[in-house]
């Protein structure tokens, strides 16, 4: 079979507070569908390869975070998990989906989180990869992980994001960037280089004060309790060898979700979405099947 398109229109719809929000629909919209939550400032090419076959099944519907890629700056200021909750709400009304499958990686599992403990109703299940509930601020002196100091370091950053928006735009308008990728040693050897490139010029594209600012408002809002509240099947993925999120934290978010099913791939790191997209597409299409 040949796998599906990734082309597709962009279509907007106003938010809770008037804010545009740019939304991507792919694929038949047969079935209940995959809604997949960005993480913050990365776009659908961390997810390429994993729905090219998802969406051999099931439609998937997408949208640029609010103040990033083609989405509004937000009217109101809010920058909040919740205020993105509200946001992915208003992008199920506007395709006229009830009930969606979650599948969010990274940051965005934090918005998936808030969506699924706001509006239980409208998840049918939800899948949480490499990716926590944010990070309590009465932590960071605790655990100096990488993980830990993030939203403390977007703190900072917000405040010269001159100086790392210029780094940015000098890696990528590297012409070795794909073999700086590759050698970096954040990927495992199955990775995606060309799509990992396409994430890092996602990143790069955006408004670096803003998108440090979310960062901080999302990950450093950090709500485990929503954990508890959240009645769908869950699938949490981690990768053992991830800088970012350790495994150590995946394993609490498993064993606090209800209904939650851990899977570990070895080998994997922050991206594995890049690094193993078919076992990934056919554990999101299992859980999908339970929980229809």
């Amino acid at each position: 079979m040949t796998s599906p398109s990734l082309d597709h229109d962009v279509r907007r719809t106003a938010s809770f507070d008037g804010t545009l929000l740019a939304i991507r629909p792919l694929g038949a919209a047969t079935g209940i569908p995959h809604l997949v939550v960005p993480a913050i400032g990365v776009d659908l090419s961390i997810w390429r390869n994993v729905l090219r076959r998802t969406l051999q099944v099931r439609g998937a519907v997408c949208w640029d975070l609010r103040g990033m890629h083609e989405s509004e700056a937000p009217r109101s200021g809010r920058i909040d998990a919740a205020a993105h909750a509200e946001d992915a709400v208003a992008v199920l009304n506007d395709v006229a989906v009830e009930r969606a499958h979650l599948v969010a990686w990274s940051t965005g599992t934090r918005i998936a989180l808030e969506v699924a403990h706001r509006y239980p109703e409208r998840v049918a299940s939800i899948a949480l990869v490499c990716g926590g509930y944010g990070i309590p601020t009465k932590q960071l002196l605790r655990r100096l992980d990488v993980a830990g100091l993030m939203p403390l370091a977007a703190g900072v950053a917000k405040h010269f994001p001159g100086i790392l928006g210029g780094l940015l735009s000098n890696i990528t308008t590297r012409a070795d960037i794909a073999g700086l990728v590759r050698q970096s040693g954040f990927l495992g050897p199955t990775a995606d280089i060309p799509a990992a490139v396409e994430v890092l010029e996602s990143i790069a594209s955006c408004d670096m004060r803003r998108m440090l600012a979310t960062f901080e408002a999302v990950s450093g809002g950090a709500a485990p309790e929503v954990l508890a509240n959240v009645r769908a099947p869950a699938l949490v993925v981690a990768g053992d060898r991830d800088s970012f999120t350790p495994l150590s934290l995946m394993k609490d978010v498993a064993a606090t979700l209800p209904e939650a099913r851990l899977g570990v791939y070895e080998g994997g790191s922050h991206f594995v979405p890049l690094e193993f997209p078919a076992r990934l597409a056919d554990e999101l299409e299992d859980l999908a099947g339970f929980a229809r």
